[in-house]
């Protein structure tokens, strides 16, 4: 075990102890705001779909300014201030609440958490990237995917009971936690600063260039669609399982807690049993995997059953997410890595914020008959699993790759 923890640069565990902070204090509210704004505040679906919809566009524009910044100026910065500003948005975010400002005031506090948290994550993703050699990227992925997940499995078992307390003390717990991962970044990641600096990124218009970056953008096509249907998992589920099923919101933090589990205890070995495989072909395999996990979420209504429907949708999660990074890191010409990562972040919290207004629609058009929305979501990440096989004939093989 000790050589596993000697094979990987150091800074990489010390990033996912950061990174771990950082998805505690995500995971401890933003699971449980639709709630907020729904239950308490009588906002509908629809319109809770539309603020997801809008933070999606907001987002997704941070995803790429923050990528192409991460090569200009250096990952560290970038990290450490997304951090710290974000944490002040958290506290922003619980005064919101607690002075009535309602759903217009508090949901324009969130999209300055939304565009500092766009900052953080494509800056931390293209560390992996110069911290691992390129024939471990997927398993460097995995670590801090790992690391990301377990702040999963506490965020929301906590979340669940603050939520029943006060909804404004789970944004001052996210700030608390945002501000112990920027102080971890700050004080032990400082080296990184000056070998992220790029000198082959050259301005901000050659991110949306098609031309020269057809692979990366066809990648990031798929990858959107795949996190369309991911966000399922978060807001829409949260909504039909506690408004609509009746399970209670403790019951719904331990399903997600159950999630960050098996992640934690899962993600690296599936990854390292897959290395032979080519990473489209683990996509493939588990956007079908999701497929079976969301469809059988819409065929239940008891807490046992959701429980079952999510292992199958969180192995599914354990097959597509560093194979994803790990295409975009390999793709990324010399110097480009951040604002590669950049495109695949504006894919990813594109899908991942869209999503929910897609699910809001959803559930409003298909109840009482819910099967119907969630037949939907499974055929969509059907329609990715082809294109992810397809992909595969596009990119060279040494690419694809776990190991070069």
């Amino acid at each position: 075990m000790f050589g596993y923890f000697k094979k990987h640069d150091h800074r990489l565990w010390i990033l996912s102890i950061g990174w771990f902070s950082s998805s505690v204090g995500f995971a401890l509210s933003i699971p449980f705001i639709s709630i907020y704004f729904h239950s308490d505040l009588g906002i509908s679906l629809s319109q809770i779909g539309i603020f997801f919809g809008v933070a999606a566009v907001v987002r997704s524009i941070s995803h790429s300014f923050g990528g192409e910044l991460s090569d200009k100026i250096g990952r560290y910065w970038i990290m450490v201030l997304a951090q710290f500003l974000r944490a002040l948005t958290f506290v922003a975010v619980a005064y919101s609440i607690h002075a009535h400002w309602g759903f217009y005031g508090i949901g324009g506090v969130m999209m300055v958490n939304f565009i500092f948290g766009s900052f953080f994550q494509p800056a931390a993703n293209a560390t992996v990237a110069d911290l691992v050699e390129a024939r471990n990227r997927t398993e460097g992925y995995a670590i801090v995917r790992v690391a990301g997940n377990l702040g999963w499995a506490v965020g929301p078992a906590l979340g669940g009971y603050l939520a029943a307390d006060s909804y404004a003390g789970l944004f001052i717990a996210s700030a608390i936690m945002t501000i112990i991962s920027g102080g971890i970044i700050m004080a032990f990641l400082k080296g990184i600063a000056r070998s992220a600096v790029s000198e082959g990124s050259r301005s901000l218009k050659e991110s949306f260039s098609f031309k020269g970056n057809e692979i990366i953008y066809r990648h990031a096509a798929l990858v959107f669609v795949l996190y369309l249907v991911i966000a399922q998992m978060i807001a829409p589920f949260s909504l039909y399982a506690v408004d609509f099923k009746g399970i209670s919101k403790e019951q719904l933090g331990s399903i997600f807690a159950f999630n960050g589990l098996m992640v934690t205890f899962l993600q690296i070995p599936i990854t390292r049993m897959l290395r032979k495989v080519k990473l489209t072909d683990q996509l493939a395999i588990g956007s079908v995997i999701y497929a079976f996990g969301f469809l059988m979420v819409g065929l239940t209504s008891t807490y046992a059953m959701f429980v079952i429907a999510f292992v199958i949708i969180t192995t599914g999660e354990n097959f597509v997410s560093p194979p994803a990074l790990s295409i975009s890191a390999n793709l990324a010409p010399e110097g480009r890595v951040g604002r590669y990562m950049g495109i695949y972040g504006f894919a990813v919290t594109s899908g991942w914020s869209l999503g929910p207004l897609i699910g809001g629609l959803l559930l409003d058009w298909s109840k009482p008959d819910f099967i119907y929305m969630w037949a939907i979501v499974a055929a969509l990440v059907l329609v990715s699993a082809v294109g992810f096989r397809r992909l595969g004939r596009h990119i060279p093989a040494e690419m694809n790759l776990h190991r070069k």
